[in-house]
């Protein structure tokens, strides 16, 4: 039976990490060890994980670095092959980790081991990601050999804090990339499944919060984004993978509408330009770039607008 190292990195989560560590105590797969990683707080997080006084959890303390770094620092200091990450603000459904040793056990070939989840917005019911029905297996759990192309959808099959990977495969990576100002759990999800294959439940069992406030939904919209050439070099080593230009076109899709909204015209229709000359018969590309207009002009959200358009058995865009 495989033990399991989870990293939780923590900057100034007071508010949260309590909530985050009961749900892995609270699992009923019980062996595995908590490494907080205090990315230089100034709150009194980490005095809060103090007081849990127990020896399956290590605080980690490092100066301010960013989530990447700290989450880098936790795959260094696992003591165990199989590492799985909980942001501080999430929060695990009690069978998380025994559905991804589940995953572990029936899929020995694979490299990663993830789950569905629940989007969990302030004043809202939780909600599942949105994501196109061609999964390649049929029943519960599979092996999600069509990742790229799930993944070009509105939102991601899986997220961080929804799955565990070999520790040596995460390092054969580099881990996690340090020096981008968003995206390196998009970016690290993609580099894994250039190398390996991803187990998959369908089932949901975390929830990813989005908080007023939260950098989760606010990604900077940079003129020349470093994540550019990484998700090039991606497409190059994982040309034969299903759905990669898809995936690689639905980047640069995200990074037209974020321009737009940011008011940033050029450089939304630069990124139209790329996206259009990857993949120029994406349906989802147009209709996301006169729904990002009209969210420009209005001042709605996409969320939002989404939420008006969706009508029973209809899909909603990015």
């Amino acid at each position: 039976m495989p033990m399991v190292s989870v990293i939780i990195p923590l900057y100034n989560g007071a508010a949260y990490i309590e909530r985050s560590i009961r749900s892995v105590l609270n699992q009923t797969f019980q062996e595995f060890e908590i490494i907080v990683v205090d990315d230089g707080s100034t709150d009194d997080g980490p005095q809060r994980v103090a007081t849990f006084n127990l020896p399956s959890i290590r605080l980690v303390r490092q100066p301010n670095g960013g989530v990447s770094t700290a989450r880098n620092t936790g795959i260094r200091e696992a003591r165990y092959g199989l590492v799985a990450f909980l942001d501080a603000d999430d929060e695990w459904m009690p069978d998380h980790l025994e559905t991804i040793i589940r995953l572990y056990h029936t899929f020995p070939q694979c490299g990663v081991f993830g789950t569905s989840y629940y989007f969990l917005r302030e004043g809202e019911k939780p909600r599942l990601p949105i994501i196109p029905e061609r999964f390649h297996f049929t029943g519960e759990d599979g092996v999600l050999d069509n990742y790229y192309e799930l993944a070009s959808g509105t939102d991601f099959p899986m997220q961080t804090s929804a799955y565990a990977v070999r520790k040596e495969i995460i390092q054969s990576i580099g881990g996690f990339p340090v020096g981008i100002p968003s995206g390196e759990d998009i970016l690290t999800l993609a580099r894994l499944q250039a190398v390996c294959e991803f187990a998959y439940c369908r089932k949901p069992t975390s929830i990813y919060y989005l908080t007023t406030g939260s950098n989760k939904s606010h990604r900077p919209i940079l003129k020349d984004d470093p994540l550019d050439n990484m998700f090039n070099e991606i497409y190059r080593k994982a040309s034969q993978k299903p759905g990669i230009r898809l995936f690689l076109s639905s980047w640069h899709k995200r990074r037209m509408s974020g321009a737009i909204l940011a008011h940033k015209y050029g450089l939304g229709m630069r990124e139209f330009w790329k996206a259009f000359c990857i993949l120029p018969f994406q349906k989802k590309l147009y209709t996301s770039l006169l729904v990002t207009l009209f969210a420009s002009m209005t001042g709605m959200s996409l969320y939002e607008i989404n939420k008006r358009l969706k009508q029973p058995g209809s899909k909603e865009t990015d």
